[in-house]
């Protein structure tokens, strides 16, 4: 129940509106590089992408990525940020437990970019499927099969980023650097993505992955919560 008061007011205090917008912005972006991408590939005769399992797959990895990026910036902002300078003094003034507060604003920050993560892959994936239906630009055949599969990964994607960026955060933390956040974030996207499609089509290498990753934010996360419960003011 205080947890959950302390994320409505992180919520009420913080601008959340500048995330939807970008989230909007972000589901517009995939939109049109879903298109891309396939018209592109079609034209250049690419191989690789003339199906529509690896468009797909790309196109999720690009949405992990952009939300990886936006995750670590809104870290930056809630943790890194607020626990740096004068404002640690207003942030242990509080007249609450420091855990409380922190995983407060990792659970909103990792709830707010899974959702999100989510969401903005549906509208890319939802008008290319249709609008294949009645004029193909890919020379390949859609399945059901194929589309679960697909969600299916977006799922494992969208959890992965919290772990990913859990991580990011806390080495931008020591450094007390938004752009190390950034820079971490998008390493560390760029190797889980490689391993994600290595490991497509394989179910148990893909949960193994998942619970690696988000054990790993676990016990990061755990690790900074005691860090800040006995930091003192300087």
């Amino acid at each position: 129940m205080v947890l959950l008061n302390l994320i409505k007011l992180e919520i009420r205090r913080i601008k959340i509106g500048t995330y939807i917008l970008a989230s909007v912005i972000a589901t517009v972006i995939l939109v049109g590089f879903i298109y891309f991408v396939s018209y592109v590939a079609q034209v250049e005769n690419e191989l690789d992408f003339k199906n529509y399992t690896n468009i797909f797959l790309f196109v999720s990895i690009v949405s992990m990525i952009i939300y990886c990026v936006l995750s670590a910036v809104m870290y930056s902002r809630f943790i890194i940020e607020e626990y740096s300078g004068k404002r640690l003094l207003l942030m242990f003034s509080y007249p609450v437990n420091r855990k409380k507060v922190l995983f407060a604003k990792i659970t909103l920050v990792a709830g707010f970019t899974t959702f999100a993560t989510i969401a903005s892959n549906i509208p890319p994936f939802v008008i290319f499927t249709i609008t294949e239906s009645i004029s193909p630009i890919v020379d390949d055949t859609l399945s059901l099969e194929l589309l679960l599969s697909i969600f299916k990964t977006i799922i494992v994607l969208a959890i992965a980023v919290n772990g990913i960026s859990i991580i990011a955060m806390r080495i931008g933390f020591i450094k007390k650097s938004i752009s190390t956040t950034i820079v971490t974030a998008f390493i560390l996207c760029a190797l889980v993505g490689n391993a994600v499609i290595g490991s497509y089509g394989n179910n148990m290498l893909l949960v193994g992955l998942l619970l690696v990753i988000t054990a790993a934010g676990v016990i990061v996360a755990l690790e900074l919560s005691n860090k800040i419960n006995e930091m003192e003011i300087e």
